[in-house]
């Protein structure tokens, strides 16, 4: 069985469009906590109310999915394959708009807010959710590190879940396709107080 990684790292994928946003805000604000707010969707909006509604996180409360900023364990998810593929009503080829904020799960564990760790899809009825460090090493690290994922995409869609809100200081790093998305990114995050590292990573992109 493939060893976690370590430090485990964390990323949630978002828009260029949203980063003003959250940087007014002061970091990611949960689904439930936007409302309706105005931003840019990028995921399937069914699975969004299905989270919002229908699944719950029994280690924290009960509280739905939908309540939790969500996290991948990996960058070039199945998620940013469907996108970019058009599959959720964006444009094929939307990916080199969208970027990757790092993070790591030992800074979403310090901030004392409840979180959760999935084994695979926080979004499907069948997956559990565990509400201790241990648990990260149960999780299938094959699947979610692997480039070849048919078969696996439940597991490698496993997800790290942060209650409400994650801060903006919380970010080590942003990846991005290209140098058009670094020059806007660099534009974007003028006089902000923190700026994470930001790299341009073609490889965490299809």
């Amino acid at each position: 069985m493939t060893q976690r990684p370590d430090p485990v790292w964390i990323y949630h994928i978002t828009d260029l469009a949203n980063l003003p946003g959250i940087l007014a805000a002061g970091g990611l604000q949960s689904d439930k906590a936007m409302g309706a707010k105005v931003h840019s969707e990028i995921g399937y909006s069914h699975i969004k109310v299905r989270r919002l509604t229908e699944i719950r996180i029994p280690c924290c409360a009960n509280a739905f999915v939908g309540e939790f900023v969500p996290f991948y364990y990996c960058p070039r998810s199945p998620m940013l394959f469907t996108i970019n593929k058009g599959n959720t009503g964006r444009p094929k080829g939307c990916q080199s708009t969208i970027v990757h904020l790092v993070s790591r799960t030992k800074v979403g564990m310090s901030l004392g807010r409840p979180w959760a760790i999935s084994d695979g899809n926080a979004g499907a009825f069948h997956t559990t959710f565990m509400a201790a460090p241990e648990a990260l090493d149960t999780l299938d690290w094959a699947a979610i590190e692997t480039s070849q994922w048919s078969g696996k995409v439940h597991q490698k869609h496993s997800e790290f879940l942060v209650k409400d809100f994650f801060p903006w200081e919380g970010f080590d790093g942003i990846g991005c396709l290209n140098g058009h998305a670094e020059a806007e990114l660099k534009k974007l995050l003028r006089g902000a107080q923190h700026v994470p590292q930001i790299a341009v990573r073609p490889d965490w992109y299809y």
